[in-house]
This record gives structure tokens, C-alpha cells and sequence, in this order.
């Protein structure tokens, strides 16, 4: 019985790795929710590669996701091949420090 609990847990473990979302996956989420948020204009997964900055962190049994443009910043969550959106954000311009 004991070994057939550990097999069970290694094959689960092993899912969970085996589906963790991959960075080109995140991008085709965020022209996803891009095309459903502005209907009348689309951006393919390179033109998103292009045009801003973006972080993949790949945590073994999850993964995250970053992507800045402009101003704007949202983040992502991934786990058993789910996308999750965490938060988004709108970071302000910070102005040079001037001293006299």
C-alpha cells in the first residue's frame, strides 16, 4: 500500500511539473486578453516580444509572469497549465531629481 502512495504522489509531482506554463504560453494569454479588452485592434506573441519588457520565472511546479509596457504592467500566475491574472498595474513616470 505504501508504494503505491508514493507512486501516486511521484506521478502527481510530475504532472505538476510536466504542465507548468511556458513563457510563450503568458504571451498568447496576454494577446488573448489584449483582443478582448480593445475589439478593434490585435497583437500576435512577437509583436508583444517587441514591444515591451517582460520576466518569466519558472518556480518548478508553478510559474510567473511580468509584463511591462509603458506604464503599465500586469502580472501572471501558472499552474497545472492554467493561466491565472494576479494584478495589473499603472506605474507613474518618475521625474528626474533636480537639486540646487
Amino acid at each position: 500500500m505504501a508504494r503505491k502512495l508514493i507512486v501516486f504522489i511521484i506521478l502527481i509531482l510530475l504532472l505538476f511539473v510536466l504542465l507548468v506554463p511556458r513563457q510563450e504560453d503568458y504571451f498568447q494569454r496576454i494577446a488573448a486578453d489584449y483582443g478582448t479588452i480593445h475589439k478593434s485592434s490585435e497583437l500576435s506573441s512577437d509583436a508583444l516580444k517587441k514591444l515591451g519588457q517582460f520576466e518569466y520565472h519558472n518556480r518548478l511546479f508553478y510559474s510567473q509572469f511580468e509584463y511591462q509596457f509603458g506604464n503599465i504592467s500586469v502580472s501572471y500566475f501558472g499552474i497545472l497549465s492554467f493561466i491565472i491574472f494576479e494584478k495589473s498595474e499603472f506605474k507613474e513616470p518618475q521625474s528626474p531629481q533636480i537639486t540646487v
